[in-house]
């Protein structure tokens, strides 16, 4: 059964003190008349911090006695369920039996509160020696400070392969056009149309909402930065402070695609490109029959097929630097399409008269030198159109995923892959359907099970679906251990230098 937080609840001088497990401040509320009232105030002010208004309250005293109740958040009630009570209704504490039984409870024990939910939510109050807890902090006024957290729930469809459908939080967006990224490992970033949301990876809780000048498309958190970047559509790029949410620029350029990694570009008209330096917008030339494909440092990387040539250029001057050849792997094969550009490294695809061939690596660096770091094999393999998970290094093509760093590659029998979130996943519906890891190994995938878009440092994973009729949300999910299936495995092929 899925556990929320832990909430330490302890009286000092005139004061109960509930540390919601590092949801926010402790909660302060008054220890008066008696233990039970706190009791009350208490276990209201901790269900309110967890979003919950109305739940089962299960008590355990030191001597063993054991008694049922419901806490009501609103009207800080507790409804003794005792079977041996012949009154069950609504109660101030002060004035029901419990009152009784919990005033001769010591003001040292602790009050520990715990919640778990399936089809209903429960907190369970267990009294324990106060020896047992570290001591909260009493500086600060003697208030009640709730910050929300984000519901518990369960995904509408099926989840993926590795966890389970329910979600320890559910976050509604109106409109979640970007996938989820990670922010230094603590900052969970999240788009609900024109807006950028930060959620605290340990507590769920809001760090800041800031609003853009449009619906946000793609996210990208660079690493050791403090920025987030935030593209809309063609439109231009946001770039937001990590800590504060403050929004930096908008960025607006008129783009025919944008692209973010750690210096966002994009496709301009007319055959020009531009970078995004900090915040501003600089223009690239753009070779003639070339594309740009990516960045190295702040220059522009631009290939052109038909000419197997590569370009870095770093200003919009039309005098360019000079063309870089792509070095076939073997005679007789011709450029035939870029595949991708991942963190530096260019992946070409090269064929012959038959079709195509073979795959090439290259590093390229900000001066416009080529690296060959490894070739595998293309025959009969190319086709679909790749998918990149930049973050972790892989690629999909059509039906291979590479792994960029090690430059690995697996082969799947059940149709094209898809990269997110450090896996492969094959796209096509039906019983064959998998989740590749980089190593190679395979585990089942429902048919209709959607594809994570992180995976967060505790291992849960956060996915997109539809809430309900007219909304949608972000789904963190708790981990499920697989138990592995025959599945036919993918083939190993030549991921090594030829």
């Amino acid at each position: 059964m899925p556990a929320w937080p832990v909430v330490g609840l302890t009286f000092e001088g005139g004061t109960a003190v509930a540390d919601a497990a590092g949801v926010g401040d402790p909660i302060r509320v008054a220890a008066y008349p008696d233990l039970a009232t706190a009791s009350a105030s208490a276990a209201a002010a901790a269900a309110r911090r967890l979003n919950v208004k109305r739940c089962r309250v299960q008590g355990v005293s030191p001597d063993g006695e054991v008694w049922v109740m419901v806490v009501d958040a609103e009207t800080e009630t507790l409804e003794d369920l005792d079977s041996a009570s012949a009154d069950r209704a609504a109660a101030k504490v002060s004035r029901s039996p419990l009152s009784r039984r919990l005033s001769v409870v010591p003001q040292r024990w602790w009050l520990v509160i715990g919640v778990a939910a399936v089809a209903a939510v429960t907190i369970a109050v267990v009294i324990v020696p106060r020896g047992m807890l570290p001591a909260p902090s009493m500086d600060g006024p003697a208030v009640e400070d709730e910050i929300p957290t984000p519901d518990a729930g369960q995904l509408p469809i099926s989840a993926p392969v590795g966890w389970d459908t329910y979600a320890s939080w559910v976050i509604d967006s109106a409109k979640p056009g970007a996938a989820a990224v990670l922010a230094h490992r603590d900052v969970l970033v999240l788009s609900d149309g024109a807006d950028v949301i930060a959620i605290d990876v340990e507590t769920g809780q809001l760090r800041w909402r800031s609003g853009t000048a449009g619906d946000v498309t793609a996210l990208y958190a660079p690493v050791g930065t403090d920025v987030i970047y935030a593209a809309r559509s063609n439109t231009g790029v946001s770039v937001l402070d990590r800590k504060t949410g403050t929004v930096l620029s908008d960025g607006v350029t008129s783009a025919r695609e944008i692209v973010l990694g750690d210096v966002p570009y994009a496709e301009l008209p007319g055959q020009a490109g531009a970078v995004l330096i900090g915040t501003s917008w600089e223009r690239r030339q753009v070779p003639a029959t070339s594309v740009p494909v990516g960045t190295a440092g702040e220059g522009l990387v631009n290939v052109s097929i038909e000419q197997e040539n590569l370009w870095v250029t770093t200003s919009n001057s039309p005098v360019l630097p000079t063309a870089v050849p792509l070095q076939a792997p073997a005679d007789g094969l011709s450029l035939s399409r870029t595949v991708a550009f991942v963190d530096g490294r260019l992946i070409l695809e090269w064929a012959d008269r038959f079709g195509p061939q073979t795959f090439t690596i290259d590093t390229v660096s900000a001066d416009g030198t080529l690296e060959r770091v490894g070739t595998f094999d293309a025959t009969g393999r190319s086709s679909g159109k790749s998918s990149v998970d930049v973050v972790n290094g892989l690629v999909g093509i059509g039906s291979l995923l590479l792994d960029v760093n090690s430059q690995t590659v697996t082969e799947s029998a059940q149709g094209t892959v898809v990269t997110s979130a450090g896996y492969g996943w094959t796209e096509q519906a039906g019983s064959g359907r998998v989740r590749i890891n980089p190593d190679g190994s395979t585990l089942p995938l429902r048919s209709g099970a959607v594809i994570p878009d992180v995976i967060l440092p505790d291992g849960r994973a956060v996915v997109r679906a539809a809430r309900g009729s007219d909304g949608n949300a972000y789904y963190v999910l708790e981990v499920q251990q697989p138990t592995p299936t025959a599945t036919p495995e993918p083939t190993p092929t030549d991921g090594k230098e030829q």
